[in-house]
């Protein structure tokens, strides 16, 4: 079983073009489940808190894709 971390950790200016997404919570933080955003499964936020060192990055960046991947598969019209 995969363990899934959540974390409200993304407050910094550098993410205030998604303000139009709304992906915010009432205390100002962004809500992941490892890189994918709990409020729109779309998204992805790779490269910041634990996937910021290249290593992490690298390795969240499969992750995400593999996810997405998955998304997009399951919505594609048949």
């Amino acid at each position: 079983m995969r363990q899934r971390n959540r974390a409200i950790c993304f407050r910094w200016p550098a993410l205030d073009h998604l303000a139009p997404l709304r992906l915010r919570g009432p205390r100002g933080g962004i809500v992941v489940d490892g890189t994918r955003v709990v409020a729109d499964p779309r998204i992805h936020l790779v490269g910041y808190g634990p996937s910021a060192s290249t290593v992490g990055a690298n390795r969240a960046g499969r992750a995400a894709v593999r996810e997405l991947r998955a998304l997009l598969a399951a919505t594609a019209p048949a």
